[in-house]
């Protein structure tokens, strides 16, 4: 596994920590974090990776497209997980209907990786 999907299995473990367990330096640096990175991703609304990766379809990219760009996975992740949208996403999503692209913090950045 690499790129785009490895980056969210290592954010949802560090970000899915109990808030006490202290993380090291180490662990936050092998994953381009400030302990600022990690207290904004952790405010954020849960499942963000499967939000992002459905919003993404919907504009015609893979989730292999996303790993041939793994140094968006954070930014993908603060805008999505902070995003007044996440839980009409989320009803979708389960809905199996079309997400809110017109709202989606993330639109342009889909757009312009899909244009390739």
């Amino acid at each position: 596994m690499s790129g785009y999907a490895d980056f969210f299995q290592k954010m949802v473990r560090v970000i899915s920590a109990p808030h006490n367990e202290h993380l090291s330096g180490r662990e936050l640096s092998d994953l381009g974090l400030s302990r600022a990175d990690l207290a904004m991703l952790r405010s954020g609304a849960p499942q963000a990776r499967e939000r992002i990766v459905a919003m993404a379809e919907q504009f015609g990219l893979t989730e292999a497209d996303l790993n041939a760009h793994s140094g968006l996975g954070l930014e993908l992740a603060e805008k999505c997980g902070h995003c007044l949208q996440a839980e009409t996403c989320r009803d979708a999503i389960r809905a199996g209907a079309a997400l809110p692209q017109t709202k989606c913090p993330n639109a342009d950045i889909y757009r312009v990786l899909a244009q390739g």
